[in-house]
């Protein structure tokens, strides 16, 4: 949502947001946009770490009332339209209220799975349903929901805060187009992983391939990016590495801010995403392709649409550490292929999967009045 504020105001839009009360995150009343921000909506539980809900039905009634009642007091404003994030603690139960601002609303659904049954809906033609991608179009409509297929708008990647350009350095040969050998001890294939230290997420994938490459005698360098989600997780990759020989040969850098994640992509050849299970877009491997480097996925989900394989990335089997390794090895040996596959990655996100791209769409969709 962050990142569309950004997008529709670099559209020329004004945008304010409206969302609930976290008082962990401390006080804030400006975005990272600048655009304004008022926590004021109650939520029916907490996200303070990992998600709770609230059960009592009578609380949860006293908050959907204390919700209705200051939407009534947005209502007096005017608003062109109304764009909705995540409804998780909030709930479906605010959508009428936010339609009785007699603006179109359009829902942005960014999980696999329905926000709510199909039968809390509104049927408004002023209400209108955006799924993050074809993946979760899918899923909506298997859940009975109507979606056409050009509500598809992509979260997309801030192209413009990645790659050479906005970092100031050149990416590693040979995709600063000196076409040195890779995956020799003198200059080791680089690759990185950024997520959450949890199975789910295959950074165990990554390391059992890199074993396998090092078996072939091409050698790897890694980076690990990601907090501790799963503390355990983190030390059985060390002590896999441990075993191997390998520990020098990956860095955990822990969680990254975002210029700190555009440092680190341009430090590498190849960017692997590797979740297991079907994610709704799966932003890193968008944010691989920005900055420039060679995409490996195991394209899940809504992931896979973001690579042609063998054009603009390639793809290994889900949780498959030998088909990783297989392609991590024919990227190594062919730093042509390599720098192809980087280049048509890039342009590919710029033109389909960039934040200015959806913002376009998302436009299109928020103006649409029938």
């Amino acid at each position: 949502m962050s990142d569309f504020c950004w997008g529709l105001q670099q559209r020329g839009h004004q945008v304010s947001v409206l969302c609930s009360d976290a008082p962990y995150l401390g006080p804030s009343t400006h975005g990272p946009n600048g655009e304004p921000v008022q926590r004021k909506l109650q939520l029916k539980g907490s996200f303070h770490n990992g998600v709770s809900e609230m059960r009592d039905p009578a609380g949860r009634a006293r908050i959907d009332q204390t919700n209705q009642s200051l939407l009534k007091t947005f209502r007096n404003g005017h608003w062109d339209a109304v764009l909705v994030g995540n409804l998780d603690l909030l709930g479906a139960e605010l959508l009428p209220s936010l339609l009785s601002f007699g603006v179109p609303v359009v829902h942005h659904v960014g999980f696999v799975a329905p926000p709510y049954p199909v039968a809390s809906a509104p049927l408004s033609p002023q209400f209108r349903i955006s799924p993050a991608s074809e993946a979760v179009r899918t899923s909506l409509i298997q859940a009975g929901f109507s979606i056409p297929k050009n509500r598809v708008i992509y979260p997309g990647a801030r192209d413009d805060l990645l790659g050479p350009a906005a970092t100031g350095r050149s990416l590693p040969s040979p995709l600063s187009g000196h076409a040195k050998p890779i995956g020799t001890t003198s200059n080791p294939l680089k690759l990185c992983f950024a997520g959450l230290l949890m199975g789910s997420k295959g950074a165990h994938t990554v390391i059992q391939a890199m074993v396998g490459l090092q078996n072939q005698g091409i050698h790897v360098r890694a980076t690990i990016a990601g907090a501790a989600f799963q503390p355990e997780y983190q030390t059985a990759l060390e002590d896999l590495l441990e075993r191997h020989g390998m520990k020098d040969q990956v860095l955990f850098c822990g969680n990254l801010n975002r210029p700190q994640l555009a440092r680190m992509y341009g430090l590498h050849h190849v960017g692997v995403f590797a979740s297991i299970y079907p994610e709704a877009f799966g932003i890193v491997a968008a944010e691989i392709q920005a900055s420039g480097l060679a995409l490996i996925s195991s394209g899940v989900g809504g992931a896979a649409e973001v690579l042609d394989h063998g054009q603009t990335g390639l793809r290994f089997q889900p949780g498959n550490a030998e088909d990783l390794a297989q392609q991590l090895a024919w990227l190594a040996q062919r730093p042509e292929d390599l720098r192809r596959i980087a280049r048509d990655g890039q342009n590919s996100v710029r033109q389909h999967f960039s934040v200015r791209a959806s913002s376009l769409e998302l436009e299109r969709l928020l103006q649409d009045r029938g």
